[in-house]
């Protein structure tokens, strides 16, 4: 058996972007029933994604669908991930409140960092922050802002953050933002987590740089022991002590087909769950081949049940 400190549990509530054919008037509703779900289930973490309005014009090579298709269009509600999580944070107690992931180009730095520490105040010392360039280059186009700087985008808003962090007040000459001494208040009272999305070389190398570790989605237990290597590459390189965290989102599906991960019977989910932790997992974030939402609440608390326990 795993030690139980060894791997969180979380759940992606995708509602908050996908059209699930739910009223608008009752999504809030949802949202709230959910959290309280996880909360009353073991859970540590619930995450929503970030996007801040859907173009026409969207690309057909979303990776996470077979045809390519994204889930949404242009007509789908989509909901601001820190008010929706700050709204979350006054019907929860110890839930973690986490973006997974916002895209950090698509607000300035300063405001970025003034949501991520409101929702820190607010909530507690709950807050959760997940990171990553983006990647709807139309959305990018509607925003304003050039899709070829996201990279060094989200890297000066990385740097602000932690800066904001541990100093409190200070001037920034970037090469994007710039701005004379201001301070950033509500100050958090401990190191917010931050989790860097992404696969490619410069991801790894801001997890090491400014991270408390990587989140990625779908990878198998080979993949993620793959690129934790090439991650504590960068961790020696920038002298960071202890080990970094590593989340990974997949759908989960209690009793369905063992043939894929984290699917089948409570026993061969944990067995799963066991590999990632093997291979240096140290949160599982569920997601759901159902929109339907009671069906995702069965899952919760069949997880909460049969599998959460094992840890």
């Amino acid at each position: 058996m795993v030690n139980q400190s060894d791997v969180e549990f979380g759940v992606m509530l995708s509602a908050t972007s996908n059209d699930y054919g739910i009223a608008d008037a009752d999504l809030p509703g949802v949202f709230r029933e959910t959290a309280r779900t996880l909360e009353n289930n073991d859970f540590d973490v619930v995450v929503a994604g970030d996007h801040i309005a859907y173009p026409d014009e969207i690309p057909t090579d979303y990776e996470f669908s077979k045809s390519g298709e994204p889930p949404f269009t242009s007509e789908t509600s989509v909901y601001e991930v820190f008010q929706v999580l700050s709204h979350l944070a006054a019907v929860t107690d110890d839930l973690a409140l986490g973006t997974n992931v916002v895209a950090a180009p698509y607000r300035h730095p300063i405001t970025l960092t003034k949501h991520v520490l409101t929702l820190e105040s607010l909530s507690n010392g709950r807050a959760d922050l997940g990171v990553a360039p983006g990647w709807l280059s139309t959305e990018f186009d509607a925003l304003g802002v050039p899709f070829d700087e996201r990279g060094s985008r989200t890297d000066e808003f990385l740097e602000v953050f932690s800066r904001a962090c541990s100093e409190g007040k200070f001037a920034y000459d970037g090469r994007h933002v710039s701005f004379d001494e201001i301070g950033f208040y509500p100050a958090p009272d401990r190191d917010i987590p931050v989790w860097i999305g992404g696969h490619s070389g410069a991801t790894f190398r801001r997890v090491a740089e400014y991270g408390t570790g990587w989140s990625t989605l779908w990878d198998s237990p080979d993949e993620v022991e793959s690129a934790r290597e090439r991650i504590m590459n960068a961790w020696t390189d920038y002298n960071r002590s202890g080990d970094p965290e590593i989340a990974v989102l997949r759908p989960v599906n209690v009793g369905g087909d063992s043939n894929h991960l984290l699917s089948g019977s409570p026993d061969d989910i944990i067995e799963d769950v066991e590999a990632y932790v093997d291979a240096g997992v140290t949160r599982i974030i569920v997601d759901f081949f159902t929109t339907d939402v009671d069906e995702q609440h069965e899952q919760i608390e069949a997880v909460g049940d049969d599998v959460i326990p094992s840890f």
